[in-house]
């Protein structure tokens, strides 16, 4: 088992957040995740950042805020796995991207995804369910 370190970015328009599902194909629960990935090697969780939603969605970010580094120990697909997660406030530098539905993206080729605005409500109210779950605490101040 290895230990992961992170980084996410939270997106907020309208008291909503910008998240996309995961399906856990093993359990068949469901939840939301910010973009976000993996830290490399020589990188800070701020480049992992700018670099991901590059990556992942061609749009270049503004960090506004470090919100805090959060451990997270969950099981994916039957397996354990325990991350240390760098949570951000972001915003895009191009405007245009908050009137976007949906946003699809990539995390690698032949996985992609679809982002879109939900509700900050739905996931204080527990009606659906975000990871890391810290990511609430922050949600609460928006």
């Amino acid at each position: 088992m290895i230990i992961q370190c992170v980084s996410h970015g939270l997106v907020v328009k309208n008291s909503q957040i910008l998240v996309y599902k995961v399906v856990d194909k093993v359990s068949n629960k469901s939840f939301y995740r910010s973009i976000g990935g993996h830290v490399e090697f020589g990188e800070d969780s701020a480049q992992t950042l700018r670099r991901e939603f590059k990556e992942e969605i061609n749009r270049d970010i503004l960090i506004t805020k470090k919100l805090g580094i959060y451990e997270n120990i969950f099981s994916y697909k039957g397996e354990k796995s325990h991350e240390y997660v760098s949570l951000y406030m972001v915003e895009f530098e191009d405007q245009s991207v908050y009137d976007m539905k949906e946003i699809v993206g990539n995390e690698g080729p032949f996985r992609q995804f679809i982002a879109s605005w939900i509700p900050i409500n739905k996931f204080l109210n527990n009606e659906e369910i975000i990871f890391p779950e810290q990511t609430l605490i922050h949600l609460k101040n928006v």
